[in-house]
C-alpha cells in the first residue's frame, strides 16, 4: 500500500485520481474510482445546474468515498457583463435547434449565470474536493475552506503554478504536454519535478501516465499522486461512443493534435477531417468558450455518435499504452498494485 499527502489527507487507499473530463467523467465513473479506492472526479463542467445537482445525488447514492468535481471558473465565465456574454449567446443563437440539443454538454458554459449556479450547488454539496481549471479564484478558495472542501489546481506552466499556490489551493496538479484535453507546453517530467520544487503544496503529476509505471516514475518526482485521464475513457464506465473507445484502443503517439479549433483553447485531441480543415484554412478562432459555438454539433459529434472524422475526441499521449478496455475500478487497482511492486523492487530493503 502506498501512503502519501494526498492518501493521508482524503482518507483514501490509493494516490491515483481520475481526471474530470468534460462528458467522459459522469457519475458512473466517479462511483467506481472512488470506491475503487482512489478519488473519482466528476466533469461538472459539462452540466446545466439541475442535472449538475443530479449527478452529485447519484454520486452520493452510489458511494460514501471521497469524491471530487471539476469545475471551469474563469472570469469569462463568471461574470455578469452583457457585454462579454452578447457576442457568445449571438454565436449560441445562431445554431440550429438540432445543434443545440447536441451540445447540451456545453451549453453551462454558453449560458449566464450557469457557472454561479454549478459553483453554489457545489458547495452546498460539499464533495471531498474541488478541482479548478483555468483560474482559481479567492473567493471561492475561501468559501471552500470555509465548508472543509479542499481545493486541487491544474496547471500546466510554472506562473500558473505559483499563481494557484498564492492563491492558497491544498494541490496543485502539474499537467504536462502529454496529456488529452486543454493542456500545456512542458512536459510531465519536467513540469513535475519544477512545481514541486516551486510550491509549498503537495502536487499530482498528470499527463503521459496510464498505469504503475507511470505512477511510480510520479512518485519518484516528487509527487504525491497522480491524475489519470485518458486510461479511463477505455473503461465501460465513462461516457463516450464505442467507436470512440476504439480508437484509444488503436491510437499510436502520431495521432493526436493541438488544436484550438473546438474550444478556443490549446486541447490535444484525436486528429480527424475537421482539425485538418481548420488548420489548412487559418480560421481565426472566437476564443473561449465562443468557439465551441462555431465548432457546433462538432463538439458533441464524437462523444455521442462517434463520429471520427468531425467529432471531438480529447485524448493524451497514453493511447500508446491502452490496449483494452477495462473496469475503472480493476484499472485503479492494477495500477496501484504495479507502482506497489516497481517501489519494493527498486528500494533498499533495511
Amino acid at each position: 500500500m502506498i501512503h502519501t499527502a494526498l492518501t493521508e489527507t482524503l482518507g483514501i487507499a490509493h494516490p491515483i485520481c481520475s481526471a474530470g473530463m468534460a462528458r467522459v467523467a459522469q457519475a458512473e465513473l466517479a462511483v467506481a474510482v472512488s470506491n475503487a479506492g482512489g478519488m473519482g472526479c466528476l466533469g461538472g463542467a459539462s452540466f446545466m445546474p439541475d442535472a449538475l445537482r443530479d449527478q452529485i445525488a447519484q454520486i452520493k447514492k452510489g458511494t460514501d468515498k471521497p469524491f471530487a468535481v471539476n469545475l471551469l471558473l474563469p472570469d469569462a465565465l463568471t461574470t455578469e457583463d452583457d457585454r462579454q456574454w452578447a457576442p457568445v449567446r449571438e454565436l449560441w443563437d445562431s445554431l440550429s435547434g438540432q445543434e443545440r440539443t447536441k451540445l447540451a454538454g456545453i451549453q453551462a458554459l454558453l449560458t449566464p449565470g450557469a457557472v454561479a449556479d454549478q459553483v453554489q450547488i457545489v458547495l452546498d454539496a460539499a464533495p471531498a474536493a474541488v478541482v479548478l481549471t483555468f483560474a482559481t479564484p479567492d473567493w471561492f478558495i475561501r468559501e471552500c475552506k470555509e465548508r472543509g472542501i479542499k481545493v486541487f489546481a491544474l496547471v500546466g506552466s510554472m506562473g500558473k503554478a505559483r499563481e494557484a499556490s498564492a492563491a492558497g489551493v491544498d494541490f496543485i496538479v502539474a499537467q504536462g504536454t502529454e496529456a488529452g484535453g486543454h493542456t500545456g507546453y512542458a512536459s510531465t517530467m519536467t513540469l513535475v519535478p519544477a512545481v514541486v520544487d516551486e510550491v509549498d503544496q503537495p502536487v499530482l503529476a498528470a499527463g503521459g501516465i496510464a498505469d504503475g509505471r507511470g505512477l511510480a516514475a510520479a512518485l519518484a518526482l516528487g509527487a504525491t499522486g497522480v491524475w489519470v485521464g485518458t486510461r479511463f475513457i477505455a473503461s465501460p464506465e465513462a461516457y463516450g461512443h464505442a467507436a470512440f473507445k476504439q480508437r484509444v484502443l488503436d491510437g499510436t503517439f502520431k495521432d493526436t493534435t493541438i488544436t484550438f479549433s473546438y474550444s478556443g483553447k490549446r486541447m490535444r485531441a484525436f486528429a480527424n477531417q475537421w482539425t485538418s480543415e481548420w488548420e489548412a484554412s487559418e480560421a481565426q478562432t472566437s476564443g473561449f468558450p465562443g468557439q465551441y459555438a462555431v465548432a457546433g454539433g462538432r463538439v458533441e459529434a464524437g462523444y455521442q455518435d462517434g463520429d471520427l472524422d468531425h467529432g471531438m475526441m480529447p485524448a493524451g499521449q497514453t493511447i500508446q499504452l491502452v490496449h483494452e478496455i477495462v473496469p475503472a475500478g480493476q484499472i485503479v487497482e492494477q495500477m496501484a498494485a504495479q507502482a506497489d511492486a516497481i517501489l519494493r523492487q527498486i528500494t533498499p530493503q533495511a
